[in-house]
């Protein structure tokens, strides 16, 4: 057994070990150096991803900050960036102002680099992608409740950074209890979602019920007060609904994604949509979802491809349905290539505590328990869905592109039924 000045030894031994390893990733990392006030930083793509996105971050005080960007990589000299661009919107929310900076006029599928600079220094040099202007090949992931046990969160949001998605549609239940504390935690663990070469991830948020504050996705995420809304990428290669089932899926909320569905569906290859609360849980103990099953007869109408489901912390997937009173909980598997048929994925497993997968319907291909979340290509041809369990990271070799859907060495995807992956053709 240790002495006790041999135990503070050891300890100040790994104290040196872990200073010299952060200094060593530094000198090999310089974009994560930090003498600014700035943190927490996330990527927000709320419209026309091709041309826009919100830059946001937190700090202390209500000081003036610059956010420095271009096409042209110039590390964290602020100086020498092409554009430049001050805060759209401060909020002091939570004990910190949130701030954002909203950027137009981007360039479609380019690669941006950005550093902020206030009043005590240089923030990191982050970069992110735009989204493509033309139907071409991409990828993305989509889940939700990362509510409660950090280490799977943290996991999964560091197989976000090796995966290299175009975006990430967080479809709800971010935090636990929408406080302060649980919120700043929420926004340090993202920073694991940042790629070694200090791309940020796009973050496409969701409200969930835990998200008890409406007001919380505006002042972290700058959504609109309501917080549902659509973009497009790739031209008319695929339109995004993100939705919200907290509020009446009926009233405003459904006059706008009619209007926008009825316009859409002539055009769009790929029609996709995300929310919170599941139509029909695949845990029994979770009631039927009333409120959206509002939207499954316009969904089969306007021929929307793919439903993505949270809140019920299982992981599932459904063969092609058309919704049907006379059906088991009001849905039936489509006829063979019906083009207007959907098919709905979930529940969110992001780190919430697990449930038993104990209610599958006679139209569910599969449904199982474990920490993970779909990683999903479109293309002009297809959608292709994988779902990945969320294990050993550190393990996963990192992709050196953005969006390649080629499995990486470590990556661990569930076998469901049908196969590791599922494919919809376009209609």
């Amino acid at each position: 057994m240790k002495t006790p000045i041999q135990l503070r030894l050891s300890i100040a031994l790994i104290g040196v070990c872990l200073l010299a390893s952060l200094s060593i990733c530094s000198a090999n990392r310089p974009w994560q150096s930090n003498s600014s006030n700035t943190s927490l930083f996330r990527l927000v793509w709320l419209e026309n991803p091709t041309s826009k996105a919100t830059i946001g971050w937190s700090q202390p005080s209500n000081d003036s900050a610059i956010l420095y960007y271009g096409t042209v990589d110039h590390g964290r000299e602020t100086k020498k960036y092409k554009h430049s661009q001050k805060v759209d919107r401060q909020q002091n929310y939570d004990d910190l102002y949130q701030c954002f900076v909203r950027l137009e006029n981007l360039q479609a599928d380019r690669v941006y680099y950005f550093c902020i600079e206030d009043q005590q220094g240089v923030s990191p040099r982050f970069q992110f992608q735009t989204a493509p202007s033309n139907p071409e090949r991409f990828t993305f992931i989509a889940g939700g409740d990362s509510r409660n046990f950090r280490e799977p969160r943290v996991h999964a949001n560091q197989l976000c950074a090796r995966l290299k998605p175009l975006f990430v549609a967080f479809t709800g239940d971010m935090i636990n209890r929408c406080n302060a504390a649980s919120w700043k935690a929420w926004l340090s663990d993202w920073q694991h979602t940042v790629s070694e070469d200090g791309s940020l991830t796009p973050i496409v948020p969701h409200r969930g019920n835990h998200e008890i504050r409406p007001e919380s996705l505006p002042n972290y995420f700058d959504t609109n007060k309501d917080s549902y809304y659509a973009f497009s990428i790739g031209g008319d290669l695929f339109r995004y609904y993100a939705l919200n089932s907290e509020i009446p899926a009926g009233g405003d909320q459904l006059k706008w994604l009619e209007y926008d569905l009825a316009q859409s569906s002539k055009k769009v290859t790929h029609l996709i949509a995300g929310y919170h609360k599941p139509m029909r849980p695949h845990v029994s103990a979770k009631r039927e979802g009333k409120n959206p099953y509002t939207w499954a007869p316009y969904f089969y109408h306007y021929g929307v491809d793919l439903v993505i489901e949270s809140d019920s912390h299982v992981i599932k997937r459904t063969y092609p349905v058309r919704p049907d009173l006379a059906g088991e909980e009001g849905f039936v598997i489509a006829e063979k290539e019906d083009p207007n048929a959907t098919v709905y994925i979930g529940e969110g497993c992001w780190g919430a505590p697990l449930r038993k997968a104990n209610d599958a319907k006679s139209w569910t291909q599969d449904a199982a328990s474990f920490n993970g979340f779909d990683w999903i290509e479109v293309s002009p041809k297809s959608i292709k869905i994988r779902t990945v369990k969320v294990k050993h990271p550190g393990r996963v070799e990192e992709h050196t592109k953005r969006s390649d859907y080629t499995v990486p060495n470590g990556l661990e995807l569930w076998a469901a039924k049908g196969g590791e992956m599922l494919r919809l053709n376009a209609d």
